[in-house]
């Protein structure tokens, strides 16, 4: 019954956003010159399971923090968890140290608290959607609108990709800021290692993945110290660090070395700035491509698996009119529709890990740039 209730409708109808109530009229002008229009603002279906997934996120995780903050403060030793917990942390421990680890090193604990979220509350969405809330609700109240997947839905994963994008050059920004205040911006002697053709020479050579903050002869004598930079105070790393982290966002093919003579360091400079600006046009494009293709992946992804599954029980009305029956004709459509869901569930999964993944991979790129 369920199943010819679903097969009536439209496929997209199961992946669309539907109005639950009106929650406010607004007027709008269209174009500069345009005409005022009217706009209706709605609540809607997948705004109501973003809302779920949050409480649900929270019902997991609240009572897991405060469990371990509780042995913290005693001092005492963590018992081993148990059952739901227990999978739930064998997941973060999972991510943590053989995702996230590798790639942020000494940085990870910072991003682990995003890395987790996001990973948790796209996989929270994605299971959601596959809970036939709308046909049961149907069944009960008449609308079949309620629930659905959020993150089938454009608006849904372009919010969380800015969230990324956000917390990518945050990322980046905080970075060059706590370099500068601790007076390690620009360790490494970035000339003499080549880091220069990399277009992120001037920071975040402290955390190159060797531990600590290397020692200030890090730099090398011979280079007459160039990379050793003395710690500013917080309102003016406050002010350079983002003019900084725009300066070295492009390679500087043309960067003159330190032993060059002026003559030549003019040339080189005089070559190098517009090739930076040119690429750093570039670079800014990339930027936001990399949040445009998060959302289109997740949003593409989740709707596509519904939409197949939608298509596939639109078979069912057929076989009723070119069979003895739906007996015959349903048997292979409903197998088709247990493996797709199978399948969906793999995807929700895989979806939640390459959001997380990816993110932290361009994180990386931020925190680490001369990588």
């Amino acid at each position: 019954m369920i199943l010819g209730a679903g097969a009536g409708h439209d496929p997209n109808d199961h992946v669309v956003a539907h109005g639950l109530f009106r929650l406010w009229d607004s007027t709008i002008r269209v174009g500069l010159l345009g005409d005022d229009q009217a706009k209706e603002w709605w609540f809607t279906n997948h705004l109501l399971m973003t809302l779920i997934a949050a409480l649900v996120t929270l019902v997991i995780f609240v009572p897991i923090g405060r469990r371990y903050q509780g042995a913290l403060i005693r001092g005492g030793v963590q018992p081993a968890p148990k059952g739901l917990s227990g999978l739930i942390e064998a997941f973060m421990d999972a991510l943590r140290t053989g995702v996230v680890r590798p790639l942020l090193k000494e940085e990870t604990d910072r991003f682990m608290p995003l890395l987790w979220a996001l990973f948790f509350f796209i996989l929270i969405n994605n299971l959601l959607g596959m809970v036939p809330l709308g046909a049961v609700f149907g069944l009960a109240v008449g609308n079949q609108h309620i629930g659905g997947t959020a993150t089938g839905n454009i608006n849904i994963t372009a919010g969380l990709a800015l969230v990324a994008f956000f917390s990518i050059h945050a990322g980046g920004i905080a970075q060059v800021y706590r370099q500068l205040v601790a007076g390690t911006y620009g360790h490494h002697g970035h000339d003499d290692h080549g880091h220069n053709d990399h277009g992120h020479g001037d920071h975040g050579h402290d955390d190159h993945g060797h531990g600590a903050a290397p020692h200030p002869a890090h730099g090398g004598p011979e280079h007459g110290h160039r990379g050793h930079a003395h710690a500013i105070s917080p309102g003016g790393a406050m002010i350079l660090s983002p003019l900084l982290y725009v300066w070295n966002f492009a390679p500087h093919p043309f960067k003159p070395g330190a032993d060059a003579s002026p003559v030549v360091k003019a040339a080189l400079w005089l070559v190098d700035l517009p090739m930076w600006a040119f690429l750093l046009g570039l670079e800014l494009i990339g930027a936001v491509v990399k949040p445009f293709a998060l959302s289109i992946r997740l949003f593409a992804n989740m709707a596509a698996g519904h939409i197949v599954l939608a298509s596939l029980m639109l078979l069912l009305p057929a076989y009723h009119g070119f069979s003895a029956g739906y007996v015959g004709g349903s048997i292979p459509i409903v197998l088709g529709c247990v493996a797709l869901s199978f399948l969906e569930l793999f995807v929700a999964f895989l979806q939640a890990y390459i959001f997380m993944f990816l993110t932290t991979i361009f994180v990386s790129l931020s925190v680490y740039p001369e990588h």
